[in-house]
Formats: structure tokens, sequence, C-alpha cells
């Protein structure tokens, strides 16, 4: 039975989580790295995680060293030549992408499939920057990609439809979740999760709720296993941030995602969260506290809209709540369905691709228009009215729900 072989471009925490993702699942892996030792590195890393899983029993000693047995060092482009599918895991700049890939052309079967794991450039673009758009797909996995169920198979303008349809079915090969996204800026992931984080802070920045009371609201009303607040300081406040403005700046800086002035406030004194010690929490105290303060105004709800707000926590929350928490989760939760729809409108995705990447990529514990449903998408609507009108802004004031909910 011919095995077929991937190369896998870079071997840090990504690049070796998707050859070990590729040699569990039956695939020979040629990974190239800067130099030898580095790649040696990359694959003993994915050594000891298959150690472990064994010890652990996930693995029999057998699997443990079968897979093992599939992981071989590129040390040359030659190396590669029988590879059906490249993927580049490396730095996250096109020029830098398109060389290493341009460096393996000769090298390559003239149907090798070249695959991205870019999550913020664009799949076109790099296409073109390599010469060969139409043999360039995007496959984005996410972090750890041995445990992380969803990947993102996207297709660029000139991407061949044989090549992303190939894609895909590796991916599910690979025992992953595929949902499949056009070329747009942050695909679904990244584009769609954006108010979960932006809500979150302009709650905090009018003073209606704290730190804590924000992701408490999220995790025990809304069923998300982190709040906003503590995800934004976990992946890291700078990329959090940068991510933000990326893409509302390439959506053509829209109402809804304008990028938040506190969070880009505690970005520029250094608290970038956990991996500096602080964010919208300080890590040098054990548990984590609050590390921003506000000055409380309450939240003056008309009669009507404290029913919206509670007909809305009725039909889709997890668990009751009090009456702010059923607020932060109706705000933050009706943002994001504006934005699943908007991305639904410019073509980035079908709906169910975008339930699919919202639960596997960043466990929702619904997609966004299943819970649309769930709610009522004509109450989702009566309540960004009456938010556009409490607020006065236009960053509610948005297409109908209904027209896309499905």
């Amino acid at each position: 039975m011919h095995t077929s072989t991937v190369g896998i471009l870079g071997g840090g925490t990504m690049g070796a989580g998707i050859a070990q993702v590729a040699a569990m699942h039956g695939w020979m892996v040629e990974l190239r790295e800067v130099d030898e030792p580095t790649a040696r590195r990359a694959v003993d890393s994915i050594v000891r995680r298959l150690d472990q899983l064994a010890e652990k029993g996930r693995l029999t000693p057998e699997e443990r060293d079968d897979a093992e047995s599939r992981l071989c060092l590129a040390r040359c482009p030659d190396c590669l030549g029988d590879c059906e599918l490249i993927i580049e895991a490396i730095v996250e700049r096109l020029d830098v992408k398109a060389a290493a890939f341009r460096e393996l052309l000769p090298s390559l079967r003239p149907d090798a499939i070249l695959a991205t794991n870019t999550s913020s450039l664009s799949v076109t673009t790099l296409g073109e920057a390599v010469g060969q758009p139409q043999r360039l797909v995007g496959m984005h996995f996410f972090n750890p990609a041995p445990l992380m169920k969803l990947v993102e198979v996207i297709a660029g303008e000139r991407s061949d439809a044989a090549a992303v349809d190939r894609v895909a079915q590796i991916a599910q090969q690979w025992g992953k979740v595929v949902a499949r996204a056009s070329d747009s800026p942050g695909f679904i992931v990244n584009h769609v999760a954006r108010p979960y984080y932006l809500e979150a802070f302009r709650i905090l920045e009018a003073g209606h709720a704290a730190v804590e009371e924000i992701d408490a609201a999220m995790r025990d009303v809304g069923g998300f296993r982190m709040g906003p607040l503590e995800l934004a300081d976990l992946i890291g406040m700078d990329i959090n941030t940068a991510a933000a403005r990326s893409v509302w700046e390439q959506l053509g800086r829209p109402a809804l995602l304008e990028p938040s002035a506190l969070q880009e406030r505690i970005v520029a004194a250094g608290h970038l969260g956990r991996k500096a010690k602080r964010g919208c929490y300080d890590y040098a105290v054990e548990p984590p506290a609050p590390a921003i303060e506000v000055e409380r105004r309450p939240i003056e709800l008309t009669g009507a809209e404290r029913d919206l707000v509670a007909r809305i926590a009725q039909r889709g929350a997890v668990k009751p709540g009090s009456d702010l928490q059923n607020y932060i989760f109706a705000r933050i939760l009706v943002c994001i369905f504006a934005q699943a729809a908007m991305a639904c409108r410019r073509g980035v995705a079908q709906r169910e691709d975008i339930d699919t990447a919202m639960r596997y990529g960043v466990n929702y514990p619904r997609g966004p228009f299943e819970w649309m449903r769930l709610i009522g998408p004509d109450l989702c609507d009566q309540w960004l009215a009456a938010l556009a009108a409490s607020s006065g802004s236009d960053r509610y004031r948005l297409a109908p729900l209904a027209e896309v909910a499905g």
C-alpha cells in the first residue's frame, strides 16, 4: 500500500504539532527547518509527546513506534520530492513564506499541493508571490494542533478547486473537522470572534461591570470556557489587539469592530497578559486578581429593554444569571451574531461552516447561527435596535439578522 508523504516547513510549536498529527494518522513526514540541529530538536519534541501519550495509554507501544518511524528530517529540498502536500508553518511574513515555497518548487512533484498555515495573510497574495497561485491553499490549524479539532480550509481567488477539496479531505483523514472559508481577513474564527473581546472592553470602559463580573457572566451564563478578558490575557493582549486592528482596517473600518481605546492603552503600558504577569488581571498574585479598576456607572434600561434582555437570556443562556449577567451575556452574544451575519453576507463562509468553526476553533457552546435561531433573530434585532438607541452609536445599526439566520 502506498503511503502518502507530507512536507512540513517549520518545526516550532505549530509545525511540530502538525507533523505529529500527520505521523499519527499514517503519513510519512519530511520535516524541514533552517538547519539539521533545529529539525532534530523538533522531532525529539514530537517523540517526547508520543512517549507521554503511550504512558497515558492513549497510544499502544506499536502505534507510538509506528508514528516515530514516520518522522524524517528533510535535509535538502530534494528530500521533499515525493510529497503530495507541503505545509508551511513558519514566521508570519509573506516574503519569508513565499521565498520558502519558491526554493522548493524545482524539487517538487508538479501535482504537489502547497498549503499555508497562515492566520492573517492573504492566501491569494501569497500564491501570487510564490508564482503558483493555483497550487496554494490555506490550511489553518489551531494551537495546539494535536488537540484542536478545527482546520480552516481557505480557497484563494485562483486556488484550484481540486486542490482545495484534496486539502479538506486530508484534514478529515487526519481526524480534523473542516470549515471552508474564502480568502477574507481573519478567515472565519478571527473574523467572527472579534466582538467577544471588543464588547467586553466597551462594557468595562462604560463602567457597567468589573473585569471579573464580565468574565463570570460569559462563563456561567453563556457557557463559554473562558471569559473574554481572561482569554485576551491568555492569547496575549498585544496579539489580540493587533488582530482586532488588522481585521477592522482590512474590512474598511466597520463601527462594530472599532478597536478598544482601553485595550490599546493596556498594551501601550506593557501589560500584555499572562506572559507579562499583568493584563486585565494581575498574575503576580495567586489567584490572579483584577488589575483594572472601573468607575461604576449603573446600566439604565427601560422596562422594554429589561424584558428583551431577560427573554434573550431565558432562551439562550446555559443557566440563569442575575440582571447584570444577563445584560453582559445578551450584549456580547448578539454582537457576535451580528458579526457572523456580516461574515455570511460578505461571502466569508456558509452558515454551517461558521457554526462549525466557532464551535471547534474557539469552543463556543453553540454556533452563532444555531444560537441565533434558538433565541429568535427578531428578538436579537430588537435588542440591537435598543442598543443603538441607548448608545447613540451607529455600531449597532446593522442589517436585520433575520435575513440571514436560516
